[in-house]
């Protein structure tokens, strides 16, 4: 792998999917410094599309096709996970921090896609379904409070964010939340004002816009507290759930699919109270 992640990644204004996974300098030493040894020298010509289709088959016609095919994609993986995390998450322009970042995407992607491979070398289609060996949902107790996993955990460590919302009987809202990375630093925070049928409504609404902040940024393993006990019991059982927020658990849960981790934790106020601070300023203005 190259050992220089250059700033087109964070400041390209003309981003484009070539560029970004091929045409970029860095992108380039990356792929010609992996073990595939690709030389992206004048595919200026193709588009992604036939240039990776092109790849794809040379490679499967190699010796170990189907592993280096797996290397392959795993690779165009750990670029977009780079990507978003420089441009959502505020990863710090580092190359040894973007480059050890780059080397655990893959190496995830790649334990990943071989669980996928069945006997005959095909790869097979993750159902993204409970009950799926490869995403299985699973409700437990913690120290007597709710806690709920969809999904396996993975070779990274998870974003854990913590949110908390804050309401009043006008149906005014907001809700707060703050990220922190695998060493305990906040990485990211946020704060938004709506409008909400009670204060279980205000709960949701903020651990949807968790779900789909990380969604976006390309997360993959992501654990979410909570102070509102009730939502999180809710979380895991469906079926008690309160009607006003049963359509946005079940679009978290759609979302859930796409992470492959994602738990949902009880978490006590007094070991909430950057998020409760950030709901009850953003209520206020």
């Amino acid at each position: 792998m190259c050992s220089v992640v250059c700033v087109e990644l964070e400041h390209c204004n003309l981003e484009t999917v070539e560029h970004l996974f091929r045409d970029c300098d860095s992108s380039a030493r990356i792929w010609a410094g992996s073990v595939l040894g690709i030389r992206v020298e004048g595919a200026e010509h193709l588009n992604m599309t036939d240039w990776v289709i092109d790849w794809v088959q040379y490679l499967r016609k190699q010796e170990g096709g189907l592993k280096r095919v797996i290397l392959f994609i795993a690779i165009i993986w750990g670029l977009w996970i780079i990507r978003n995390k420089v441009k959502f998450q505020g990863l710090a322009n580092n190359p040894q921090v973007l480059v050890g970042v780059l080397f655990d995407s893959i190496k995830e992607r790649v334990h990943i896609l071989n669980n996928q491979v069945d006997n005959k070398g095909s790869l097979k289609e993750p159902r993204g379904s409970v009950g799926d060996q490869l995403y299985q949902q699973k409700t437990d107790l913690r120290n007597g409070t709710p806690y709920h996993m969809i999904g396996q955990p993975g070779l990274c460590s998870a974003l854990r964010i913590k949110v908390d919302a804050s309401w009043e009987h006008s149906f005014k809202a907001a809700f707060g939340w703050v990220a922190y990375d695998e060493l305990g630093r906040e990485c990211m925070r946020s704060q938004v004002t709506t409008r909400a049928e009670s204060a279980l409504h205000a709960e949701a609404l903020g651990v949807r816009d968790v779900v789909s902040w990380a969604r976006s940024g390309g997360v993959l393993h992501l654990a979410i507290s909570s102070d509102c006990l009730l939502l999180i019991s809710a979380i895991a059982d469906l079926t008690k759930t309160d009607h006003l927020i049963k359509d946005i658990l079940e679009e978290i849960r759609s979302l859930a699919s796409f992470f492959h981790c994602l738990s949902f934790s009880f978490v006590p106020r007094h070991l909430n109270s950057v998020a409760h601070g950030l709901a009850r300023q953003a209520i206020r203005l």
